[in-house]
């Protein structure tokens, strides 16, 4: 029985391709000459997530998410406001775009349609409304803004080789002697627990929610060398099933490698196994793109494991119908 009613791993295979595609909408966007000092993305959900990566990548000048209906109050005309939403109907994102608009910030709108795409202010880029859920839409989300970011000369043309490991993966990540399903079928009937550090933070977020929206199952993240001062303590109470998932760098501190190193041997009792995912590639973007797709994969081989069609998420449907009233 086909459980995959709406063919999530044909939207996995394609993945590639809806990076080239994300990265010729940002090469075309129509974006004025602008300054800046700060940049800031508003979004929520798999719309908000190209935010926490690009934060993860840019160095040159502070970068900020915002997951919320209020905006920070520092935000002004030397403000780049990235507002994305897939819909274009997401409400906090909407009332973000409200404030940013009453501070005179460079708004720049990314979305398929709906209100957003409505609005007179700011830039708009619109990226193709092919029915995806917001998670999905990564390649078209993230890299059409990189292409922004880079036209505007913020960061690094590393795409390249973004697109040929991506593509090597894609033809490995859905088999089943792949790294993705093999670590799924480590994940049956166990919490999976992600640690990870910088540059990686956006990583473990990106894993986490795909295994809560895709496998819908929960999943835990933190953080070296914080999780160090604190977590570490708790660790293995109350007792559940667990899988300890590290993703890990090579350009990882060499002190985050000795802690990760130490804390493994300290969480070995109290857990059913310990896996170590490396990144690929030389530039950062590429490192975490090639770690992100296996997550994808491997939330997927969960689904299907556990008899769950990956795609639809009826309580967020569910609530967003009930805060209509």
């Amino acid at each position: 029985m086909n459980i995959d009613n709406q063919n999530m791993k044909q939207v996995l295979r394609n993945f590639p391709q809806q990076v080239l595609e994300g990265i010729d909408i940002g090469k075309q966007a129509l974006i004025p000459r602008i300054g800046f000092n700060n940049i800031i993305f508003c979004g929520m959900g798999g719309s908000a997530i190209g935010g926490d990566i690009m934060a993860s990548i840019v160095n040159s000048l502070p970068i900020l998410v915002s997951r919320s209906y209020d905006i920070p109050k520092w935000i002004d005309k030397q403000t780049l406001a990235f507002v994305v939403s897939y819909s274009g109907n997401t409400e906090e994102t909407l009332a973000a775009y409200e404030r940013l608009v009453e501070t005179g910030a460079n708004i720049i709108r990314i979305t398929s349609g709906g209100q957003l795409a409505e609005k007179k202010y700011g830039a708009l880029v619109r990226i193709p409304a092919t029915g995806l859920q917001p998670r999905c839409a990564i390649g078209y989300l993230f890299f059409s803004s990189y292409m922004i970011l880079q036209r505007l000369g913020v960061v690094n043309d590393v795409l390249d080789e973004v697109i040929s490991i991506i593509k090597t993966q894609a033809k490995a990540l859905e088999k089943e002697d792949s790294i993705a399903y093999n670590l799924a079928s480590k994940l049956v009937n166990r919490l999976p627990i992600i640690y990870t550090s910088s540059p990686l933070e956006s990583v473990a977020r990106r894993w986490q929610a795909q295994f809560n929206e895709n496998s819908k199952i929960l999943a835990h993240i933190n953080i070296f060398p914080e999780l160090n001062h604190n977590e570490i303590v708790g660790f293995g109470s109350p007792s559940i099933d667990n899988l300890v998932i590290i993703l890990r760098d090579r350009c990882f501190n060499s002190r985050i490698k000795k802690r990760i190193d130490i804390t493994k041997e300290i969480f070995s009792s109290f857990t059913s196994g310990i896996e170590e995912i490396y990144s690929e590639g030389d530039s950062l973007p590429t490192r975490i793109f090639s770690l992100i797709y296996i997550g994808d994969w491997t939330s997927y081989h969960l689904a299907m494991m556990r008899d769950i069609d990956p795609t639809p998420v009826e309580r967020i449907k569910n609530l967003k119908e009930r805060l209509k009233t």
